[in-house]
């Protein structure tokens, strides 16, 4: 076991990674960034012996989200650190997402932030069936941007115009909403039907891939000029439902957002990280950050 993650593999080849960080809630903070260096590597190892992957928590809620005190802390001069940083982060997720096996989210409870980005990464979503729990990405609320890949993976996964909802909004949803409108996949009454589903799926698809990484029907150089003008058109409208207050980073959401459905992903990954640290550098992100500390003080 590494510190803060269990990591077992059954009869059948399905592994299970349980996050159980140090108190009440995983965050994605440096003892996640030390277990996942770590981690990683050994499952690539194990990677010819699995037959799947399931991400779950051994704590109430799946994950609450990134590294906020990180990012309080982040200051001018940061940037090549807070780029490596996050490039490496996203990285882990990129790691095991192309491992070559199902991967299966089981979300117990909430996943916000970077905890939701996570289940992003894995090719289906289930999660308890909890009216308390929340799932969403809030991000836009701290002035900032998803930095593990959430732009790129919703807008593949609800198309454009739903995904910035979200993005653009903060919007959290139970997981019956999420379920309903695309954010999830299934629905499960307890933590042993969570698993029961999960190891189900991944016996029933044993080679699926992420919409983010088929075979494009069409770039930008394969839209005719009216249709790319009804692509961008739809975007900037999005952009407005934001409000002035949130236009920095819903301008840069939403540019994320139209440029992740033409470039491939390596491309359009780091367009989105450094679109995040750029953010993450601004007054009105740090004022945000800060006013969020302010109240727990």
């Amino acid at each position: 076991m590494t510190q803060g993650v269990e990591f077992d593999v059954d009869a059948r080849g399905i592994g299970t990674l349980t996050f159980d960080f140090e108190g009440k809630v995983n965050v994605m903070n440096d003892a996640f960034m030390q277990a996942m260096e770590v981690l990683v590597p050994q499952v690539e190892a194990r990677r010819e012996a699995l037959s799947g992957l399931i991400l779950s928590s051994a704590k109430n809620t799946f994950f609450a989200g990134g590294d906020l005190a990180l990012m309080g802390r982040s200051k001018p001069g940061m940037e090549a650190f807070l780029l490596e940083h996050f490039e490496r982060l996203k990285g882990y997720f990129r790691r095991l997402e192309m491992l070559g096996v199902p991967m299966v989210a089981a979300i117990n409870g909430t996943a916000l932030g970077g905890g939701y980005e996570l289940c992003l990464a894995c090719h289906h979503r289930v999660a308890i069936d909890r009216p308390d729990a929340r799932i969403g990405l809030p991000e836009v609320g701290f002035g900032i941007l998803p930095a593990a890949g959430g732009v790129i993976r919703l807008t593949h996964l609800l198309g454009l115009e739903n995904a910035l909802e979200y993005l653009l909004t903060g919007r959290k949803v139970t997981p019956a909403e999420a379920h309903a409108e695309g954010l999830i996949d299934a629905l499960a009454p307890d933590q042993p039907a969570l698993l029961a589903a999960a190891r189900a799926w991944i016996e029933a698809n044993p080679a699926p891939v992420q919409p983010w990484d088929r075979p494009r029907a069409q770039g930008a150089h394969q839209l005719a000029p009216p249709q790319r003008q009804a692509l961008l058109s739809a975007a900037a409208w999005m952009r407005r439902i934001a409000g002035p207050e949130l236009s920095q980073a819903a301008v840069r959401i939403t540019d994320v957002a139209v440029q992740s459905l033409y470039l491939p992903w390596d491309c359009a990954s780091r367009i989105e990280t450094r679109g995040f640290v750029e953010l993450l550098m601004s007054d009105a992100a740090q004022r945000k950050i800060a006013a969020f500390f302010a109240p727990k003080a």
